[in-house]
């Protein structure tokens, strides 16, 4: 047997170390083995406990994402049909801008992150279906870069709640309104700062806000723990919002 000159040298060792003194070092070395066995047990349960915290965190990301999909799609399809009531052929075109939002939301948005540039045009698709709803009395100014650096990325469908708020509570067809949206990279590349600032409609106001928002902020609280600003202000003419994240 290969263990047994192991098992004659530990004898031979014990036999020349008095009774007390061969105990104690006996009891030290089951000590230390049940110490080495506890110490790999911790480490290992650690590590499940780190992977189970993620999977969940996951899940709960996977879950929050999904639900702003039917709940953007709800409020699209709900334009479409208002549409299709004072312009049929703006309508037809809306379905068109529809359709290429839809191949976002279903492929693109199943990424953890995307780049700028794809969020980016996916805000301009969904802008051009509102200009074709809204006559030219609605000032909407957008502001973003025309190309941005490749490596910037941002998690999918994370500033379309705001845009949709803004025309859902901030659009009045007797009084002026406006929407202003602006995109900017920090000079480093390593923060993205968005603003949408809009009018206020006081015959559809309550408070702006919703699934949609909820959704996000738990988003960005697992995703950006404590490393994005979210800045709210609402006036008695005006609603602003302004998020400033890291990429990622």
């Amino acid at each position: 047997d290969i263990n047994q000159p192991d098992v004659r040298m530990s004898s031979l060792v014990f036999s020349h170390l008095s009774l007390p003194l061969s105990l104690l070092l006996g009891v030290f070395m089951c000590g230390l083995n049940s110490g080495i066995k506890m110490i790999y047990k911790s480490v290992r349960d650690d590590q499940e406990m780190v992977d189970m915290k993620q999977n969940m965190m996951q899940a709960e990301l996977d879950y929050l994402k999904y639900q702003i999909n039917p709940h953007f799609f709800m409020n699209t399809l709900n334009n479409i049909h208002a549409l299709i009531d004072i312009d049929s052929e703006s309508a037809k075109d809306t379905v068109i801008e529809l359709s290429k939002m839809m191949r976002y939301v279903l492929y693109d948005s199943e990424q953890d992150s995307i780049s700028l540039d794809k969020e980016i045009q996916f805000l301009q698709h969904y802008i051009q279906l509102m200009r074709l709803r809204y006559s030219d009395s609605v000032e909407i100014v957008v502001d973003v870069p025309e190309q941005s650096p490749s490596q910037v990325k941002i998690p999918p469908l994370i500033f379309i709640v705001f845009v949709e708020n803004a025309f859902k509570h901030g659009i009045s067809y007797n009084n002026r309104s406006y929407i202003h949206i602006s995109i900017e990279v920090s000079a480093d590349s390593d923060r993205v700062r968005y603003c949408v600032s809009n009018s206020k409609n006081p015959s559809r106001w309550n408070t702006q806000g919703g699934i949609g928002l909820d959704n996000v902020r738990k988003r960005l609280d697992l995703l950006f723990p404590k490393r994005y600003q979210l800045k709210i202000e609402n006036t008695s003419n005006q609603y602003s919002v302004e998020l400033n994240i890291p990429v990622l």
